[in-house]
């Protein structure tokens, strides 16, 4: 589904120094890279989605996604297809079970442990792989007519 290459149109690599200061620098580029998209099924909602969830992965990364000094930045992926986008946040850390994350405790008054938990409200499909080349979060936003939403 989300792995497939055979309609993959385009694809925007980025990689840069794991630090907070670069935070508005992908929200930007996200919002960009949904610009490129020519769909009528892509509106501000689904930039916004997109907007938010690669600054959440991101700050994920940057918080908890370091190894080494020598590997400390983090890579993203940008991939339009011709039915959906998907998103990839590269880091070289130590890595998570997706699968094990709580639900935040929307009770509470603590400003940490959203970030995924809005990441899958907002995206289709969200996977997490480690490999030797690192961690991945994916996340796949499927083109939807905005007239039917």
């Amino acid at each position: 589904m989300a792995g497939r290459q055979d309609n993959l149109m385009e694809e925007i690599r980025l990689t840069f120094p794991r630090k907070v200061s670069y935070l508005r620098l992908v929200a930007h580029i996200s919002k960009q890279v949904c610009s490129l998209i020519k769909k009528c099924r892509v509106g501000e909602n689904f930039a916004n989605d997109v907007e938010l969830c690669m600054s959440e992965a991101c700050t994920n990364a940057i918080k908890y996604g370091y190894c080494d000094e020598t590997e400390d930045v983090i890579s993203l992926y940008f991939q339009i297809f011709s039915d959906r986008l998907v998103l990839k946040v590269q880091d070289k850390g130590s890595g998570f079970n997706l699968n094990n994350l709580p639900k935040p405790d929307i009770n509470s008054l603590s400003d940490r442990g959203y970030g995924i938990y809005i990441i899958r409200s907002k995206m289709d499909n969200v996977q997490y792989s480690q490999t030797t080349e690192g961690n991945f979060l994916t996340m796949t936003k499927f083109f939807k007519d905005q007239n039917k939403a």
